[in-house]
């Protein structure tokens, strides 16, 4: 798999982290709120049975008040008042329920006609409920809570009373209503909310497979293309270094052609001259034309040619070899040349600062330009890949101030302290376009070249300035601190522990 594949999943993968713990947030936030908001419209509820069963009794309440108040006997009047109150029925399940001063059950729901449905008697044995309202009924009034068959239903289910008592004959008077249709209401409204609270998280994950894919259809597209990019980038590349490779090529070629070979056949050419000399000395052409074909006369043989005549006078053949000798000689430090350019030896055995004083002392000869050296501070130990790259460096740039910039001057500085090392080559040539060169695909590969050397390399900068009073190429490359590489190179490596050495045996 590679890195965009690594990165793409990575990135799915935390995206639907991201979105399950939304969900899960949201989730519980509804819960939260629908528990809070359950709880309010209970209490709603409540309050609003409580109200309504305190106006039930209230309204009872006026009417016993308004009845005992009239003339006639005390059990008349009394009799008339439970009439009253046994027809006076609210809602379905609704009606009201008196006791006397000592607790006795002066209506209940036979009484009313309500069949199936017992009142509570405090006489009766676990009649809890009974002595819980008028308890309360004599506390002052108020709400009592308690379980209770309903009529409708035949079925047992929770019931609300408000009880109070009356003054006129302290008779105790009440009304109840059946909370079960609270918990109808509670139980739709809970099924609402599991309902939203459903649709929420299929919204949400529809929401978070969309965006997975969406970012997944993306990443594949940026996927694709940067796989083109790169592709283009290493055709590029790949065009830059063949033509990186046919460009040194083509300089070794002209330097073998114009220097080695040149001297070559120079010397050629006087090695055969001295032969002639040699072989047409006094008595040695008669022996070896006899020696060849004794019955031949030498002066008559047509396949003698015409460039084995006799030299020029005054071409010794001693003079002739030591020429020769000279020429092969200089053939030998043109090689070295062109081999210390293709790879100096003095770099990995003398350090950075010897190849470039050679490199300098090699091109002053062959060019009418000031070329300087200068070396600065102490330069600190180099990998092969960083004397190398500078190196190269050093060569392109001189190669181009030689070359194109008809400079009158060139000056390479080589400046060093503990941590840090700095190439710098600048001249006072006519300068270029960078930006132009820069912005040309097929040009401008030295450039490139010495860019990407030096950026290959940790803690380094490459940095270019040109224009029509000269140019400066300077390469930096900033070193780890010695202690730290002391104890980088102390440190053992992973797995492996000191031993002490091993004693040897006395002799």
């Amino acid at each position: 798999m590679t890195i965009r594949m690594r990165t793409l999943a990575l990135s799915a993968a935390f995206m639907l982290v991201v979105f399950l713990l939304v969900t899960w947030v949201v989730s519980y936030q509804m819960v939260s709120h629908s528990r809070q908001d359950r709880k309010q419209v209970q209490a709603v509820y409540v309050a609003s049975k409580e109200k309504e069963l305190r106006h039930y009794v209230e309204l009872g309440h006026a009417t016993l008040a308004r009845i005992a108040q009239g003339s006639g006997e005390e059990a008349a009047l009394q009799q008339q008042v439970l009439g009253a109150l046994s027809r006076m029925h609210f809602g379905n399940d609704g009606y009201f329920f008196v006791y006397d001063r000592f607790g006795n059950v002066l209506l209940n729901p036979g009484s009313m006609g309500i069949d199936g449905v017992d009142f509570c008697d405090p006489a009766d044995t676990g009649s809890d409920q009974a002595r819980m309202l008028i308890a309360q009924a004599h506390a002052g009034g108020g709400i009592v809570r308690y379980n209770w068959i309903k009529p409708s239903s035949r079925a047992e289910a929770p019931k609300m009373s408000y009880v109070r008592t009356a003054d006129q004959w302290g008779w105790i008077i009440g009304a109840g209503l059946y909370m079960d249709d609270i918990e109808r209401e509670l139980a739709a409204f809970d099924a609402n909310a599991a309902r939203t609270l459903r649709d929420t998280q299929i919204r949400l994950t529809a929401f978070a497979i969309g965006s997975v894919m969406l970012i997944s259809v993306a990443g594949l597209a940026w996927n694709l293309r940067n796989s083109r990019i790169s592709g283009e980038k290493l055709r590029r590349l790949a065009r830059r270094v063949v033509s990186s490779q046919e460009e040194e090529r083509a300089r070794v070629a002209r330097e073998l052609h114009d220097g080695v070979v040149q001297v070559l056949v120079s010397s050629k050419y006087l090695f055969e001259t001295a032969q002639l000399h040699l072989e047409q000395a006094p008595g040695k052409e008669a022996i070896r034309d006899a020696k060849r074909d004794p019955k031949r006369d030498p002066k008559r043989d047509p396949d003698q040619p015409a460039a084995r005549e006799s030299p020029p006078a005054g071409h010794a053949p001693q003079a002739l070899l030591a020429q020769g000798l000279r020429r092969l000689q200089d053939a030998l430090v043109e090689i070295r040349r062109v081999s210390h350019g293709l790879h100096p030896a003095l770099l990995a055995d003398l350090g950075l600062a010897a190849a470039l004083r050679m490199l300098v002392e090699q091109l002053r000869p062959q060019r009418a330009v000031d070329l300087r050296f200068t070396e600065l501070g102490t330069i600190p130990a180099l990998s092969q890949a960083q004397r190398t790259a500078l190196f190269r460096v050093a060569q392109e740039a001189l190669s181009n101030a030689l070359t194109h910039a008809q400079a009158g001057w060139v000056q390479v500085t080589l400046a060093g302290s503990g941590h840090h090392v700095a190439l710098t080559i600048e001249d006072n040539g006519h300068g270029f376009d960078l930006k132009k060169v820069r912005a040309d695909g097929k040009g401008g590969i030295g450039l490139r070249n010495m860019r990407e050397r030096i950026e290959s390399l940790e803690g380094s900068d490459f940095i270019m300035h040109t224009g029509p009073d000269g140019t400066r190429v300077e390469a930096r490359l900033r070193l780890a601190p010695p202690e730290t590489e002391t104890r980088a190179r102390a440190r053992p490596a992973p797995g492996l522990r000191h031993r002490p050495p091993a004693r040897r045996p006395a002799a």
